[in-house]
């Protein structure tokens, strides 16, 4: 077992999880993070209720003692450390000085990295993701948002992206994904192939070929060839812009509040209207004026700056 790579990953991971849930104050992208990660594999859930049993026994043994909290936690971390080191010792060696880099970006923000093997990723906004390297795997954590990979060929390591919709698997290649909400998550292949599978037990791999598009949804995979072109529209962000293709308004919306602070709600009456066009995504007001000048809305703008958007009837004739 101790030479199983994919066993030593867990066994890091999970004392890593458990150190976190112990010490508390886990926020809304860890907690996101988390559930993608149990979802991924059922051993995960096992393996952390382990040391999460253990993290107990071992607070009400430290607790009795009187021993002060924070040496307690301190002593904690040391034997989960001592224990992931028995089982792997090379897996606790990554644990510590690989801890997963995480990355996040803010309203309007986007940020481009170079990540240790070389390949490329750009995180749209308000996109939040960990990155963790091990000997035989590099695997991405996206909590929310979205990001553009571009992987080096690596054949003797998979380069794996995890959503809480459903986990994303190549070697080498270029592509996008987009999470929405934790339920939906979208990935547009640019080149080479990527293979998909939605969370859920029923679930198999998809492989998707280059200009085409799969949507990872309620243990389910939905996949379409794209018009040509469309999947360079689909990354359009990274210059700045957006493209809608007979998109429902509230959609299109929904991406454009990733950039700017104001609050905009669709009323549920036009929010399944269908947008198309070419925006950019610093012009929030420029793109309103085309919504009401192409759908049948009126867009009100409230003194505090919230836009609210309204279907309007036609006039009869």
């Amino acid at each position: 077992m101790a030479d199983d790579p994919s066993t030593e990953r867990i066994e890091a991971e999970a004392s890593l999880w458990a150190a976190r849930i112990d010490g508390g104050g886990l926020s809304d992208g860890d907690r996101a993070a988390l559930d993608a990660w149990l979802a991924a594999d059922p051993e995960h859930g096992r393996v952390l209720e382990s040391y999460c049993e253990l993290s107990a026994k071992l607070d009400a043994q430290l607790g009795s003692a009187e021993e002060p909290l924070a040496g307690a936690r301190r002593r904690w971390q040391m034997v989960l450390g001592a224990l992931a080191a028995a089982a792997a010792v090379v897996a606790f060696v990554a644990l510590l000085t690989g801890r997963p880099r995480e990355l996040a970006t803010k309203t309007a923000e986007t940020q481009a990295v170079v990540l240790e093997d070389g390949s490329r990723v750009e995180l749209n906004a308000q996109t939040s993701l960990a990155v963790s390297f091990r000997r035989a795997e590099r695997r991405v954590i996206l909590a929310r948002g979205e990001a553009w990979f571009s992987v080096s060929k690596d054949s003797s390591r998979l380069f794996v992206v995890e959503t809480p919709a459903g986990v994303v698997r190549v070697t080498g290649t270029e592509f996008d994904v987009r999470e929405t909400s934790g339920e939906k998550t979208e990935v547009t292949v640019l080149a080479g192939t990527v293979h998909v599978r939605a969370s859920g037990a029923a679930a198999t791999d998809e492989a998707l070929a280059p200009g085409r598009q799969a949507v990872m949804c309620n243990g389910h995979v939905r996949v379409r060839q794209l018009p040509d072109g469309a999947a360079q529209d689909a990354v359009a962000w990274r210059q700045g812009q957006t493209v809608f293709d007979n998109t429902p308004l509230g959609e299109a919306i929904e991406r454009f509040t990733t950039y700017h602070a104001r609050k905009i709600t669709v009323d549920p009456s036009a929010a399944g209207l269908r947008l198309g066009g070419r925006f950019s995504l610093n012009d929030l007001d420029g793109m309103l004026e085309s919504v009401e000048s192409v759908l049948p809305v009126r867009v009100l703008r409230g003194q505090d700056g919230d836009v609210r958007i309204v279907a309007v009837r036609k006039p009869e004739r």
